[in-house]
């Protein structure tokens, strides 16, 4: 079994701020170590469940930020940038499943330093009108290769996002969202309990049904994240309940598998703050101008998620902008 693991930053156990996850940030050297450590927690998961070779891509921001003297020595990494697939560089469908360490959610929601792709740059983007961000691009992307999401760790609302696009996937909540730069915490120890033992549980239900149909089940539930401990215990704060349950009673429902989707048409649309980053971009065959601050192109998956990277790079050179602005 040959898993791939894509690793974000804003997710991470611990991290709120941007100073904790941008070079130069007073805590990014802190949270460069939380965020190997969750990769090396979701990496013994996957070897304990069977899988014969991880690779791990740090996919946040320069690309640089996960240690490789503190990573798994079983785990290759594919490190820095630009890459052509950037935060699926080097997936394809030799692999069995994907994993999503440290995801935030999209642009416009409520979750810890949520955005999509360049911060404020990006103000909303659809895929066939339907309102998406990193999560929903990159399960899109994986599932047109035929490769499964079996799990993502980060705050509720990614989770939450998650499940909106394939209800099959595992989620590990390691903090629930107060404000976009405020969180009610997991202990660190719970969090990453979780995300080991989530990540066996999640590839064993994978490779079990790697031919059943899809289910429709959540697999961990809203608010609760399992842990080693086998007793349940609760710490609320307000109106957040943080649970701490044994692995054996939180439930798992197989993501979806099968061979990879038939090449079909799909439109993305993205709206930048800056109307310059559409007149650079329609000068892209096939890029046309929806209005000034909106481009939309057709095409097909992955193909569009390459072009979409092309554009992230078109806009990062005339807009300038620092992340989280």
């Amino acid at each position: 079994m040959k898993v791939y693991i894509s690793a974000d930053m804003e997710g991470i156990t611990g991290l709120v701020d941007a100073e904790d996850v941008q070079p130069h940030g007073r805590d990014y050297e802190r949270g460069r170590v939380m965020m190997t450590e969750d990769v090396n927690a979701a990496v013994r998961g996957a070897f304990d469940a069977g899988a014969t070779s991880v690779l791990v891509n740090d996919a946040h921001g320069p690309m640089r930020n996960l240690l490789p003297d503190l990573l798994d020595p079983r785990a290759p990494l594919i490190k820095g940038r630009p890459k052509p697939m950037g935060m699926l560089e080097g997936l394809t469908g030799e692999y069995d499943a994907v994993m999503c360490v440290g995801f935030h959610s999209r642009a416009g929601t409520l979750g810890v330093l949520s955005h999509s792709f360049m911060g404020h740059e990006i103000e909303d983007i659809w895929l066939d009108d339907r309102p998406v961000g990193e999560i929903g691009l990159l399960h899109a992307t994986a599932r047109a290769l035929g490769v499964p999401v079996v799990l993502l760790s980060g705050d509720d609302s990614a989770c939450a996002e998650m499940l909106a696009w394939d209800a099959g996937v595992t989620t590990v909540t390691v903090k629930h969202a107060r404000d976009r730069f405020a969180a009610e915490l997991l202990p660190v120890p719970e969090a990453r309990a979780a995300i080991e033992a989530t990540a066996k549980r999640a590839l064993a239900g994978s490779t079990a049904s790697a031919s059943a149909a899809p289910s429709s089940i959540a697999s961990v539930s809203t608010g609760s994240v399992s842990t080693g401990s086998a007793s349940a215990a609760s710490a609320s704060t307000g109106s957040v309940s943080i649970e701490s349950v044994s692995p054996e009673s939180a439930s798992t429902a197989p993501a979806s598998t099968g061979p990879a989707q038939a090449a079909s048409d799909h439109q993305l649309a993205v709206r930048w703050q800056s109307a310059t980053v559409v007149s650079h971009l329609v000068g892209v065959p096939g890029v046309r101008k929806r209005d000034d601050r909106t481009v939309e192109v057709d095409g097909t998956m992955p193909d569009l998620y390459l072009l979409f990277g092309v554009f992230l790079r078109v806009a990062t050179a005339v807009s300038g902008q620092a992340p989280y602005c």
